[in-house]
């Protein structure tokens, strides 16, 4: 860790607690008398966005979300609104941060790495996410969303495009970065297969993108964001 210069985060189960966002906006769901349990609904979500977003590489996150919200209510047979189904689309700007993430933002930004978001969202939902998490720490040095390369993770595309800006803005080299999520699917996977060094923050109600990877391991687990912003700033210090 003590050669790292910038950080890449996956947002949303990082930073973001996307699945009491997502709880919250797919309530018109739960509400229904023969809708299963959340753990069921979440995975079936998880592996229809998945397929959307391999299917329709540059179809923006809302309509994903919209599309995934119509297919979930026919695999598991419930009643599907529209209009719930548009606000779910539209929900992302009001999932709340994770309550360690303002001050964990604020150690890192103090260390004079680079934070930098590689989110599989669109431009204007992360709009109203950036409002929540750039508080008085400062701001994200570079944001890179699905809506800006064409494409979503775990595609490797993604990966070399904001490796390759890193290289090109800052000459920040890949093992001069960690790449810091929740997701093992999206981020730690194929992160490890491109050779990057990996951070694991182990939310422990998470179930998108973790449930089902058991075998894939980061370089490091941590069980907060601001636990691994304390350690990286103890190796910091060390090495002055």
């Amino acid at each position: 860790m003590d050669n790292t210069k910038a950080l890449i985060f996956d947002c949303y189960g990082t930073l973001i607690d996307w699945e009491k966002g997502s709880y919250d906006a797919l309530q018109p769901i739960f509400q229904q008398k023969t809708c299963p349990d959340p753990r069921i609904v979440f995975e079936t979500l998880g592996k229809i966005k998945a397929r959307i977003q391999a299917e329709d590489k540059t179809m923006l996150y809302p309509a994903v979300l919209k599309e995934a919200y119509r297919l979930l209510t026919g695999e598991l047979r419930l009643w599907y609104d529209e209009e719930a189904a548009e606000a779910y689309a539209l929900s992302v700007p009001s999932w709340p941060p994770f309550p360690d993430s303002q001050d964990a933002l604020s150690i890192l930004k103090a260390l004079g790495v680079k934070l930098v978001i590689h989110s599989n969202v669109d431009n204007e939902s992360f709009e109203g996410t950036r409002k929540k998490l750039e508080c008085s720490w400062g701001k994200f040095d570079d944001i890179f969303t699905a809506e800006d390369i064409g494409s979503y993770k775990p595609d490797y595309r993604n990966f070399h495009h904001v490796l390759q800006s890193l290289e090109d803005l800052y000459e920040i080299q890949p093992n001069e970065v960690l790449v810091v999520a929740n997701s093992k699917r999206a981020d730690i996977a194929p992160a490890k297969r491109l050779g990057l060094k990996t951070v694991w923050i182990n939310r422990p109600e998470a179930i998108l993108g973790v449930k089902g990877y058991e075998d894939v391991r980061a370089d490091w687990e941590f069980g907060s964001m601001l636990e691994f912003a304390q350690e990286l700033q103890s190796v910091k210090e060390d090495d002055l």
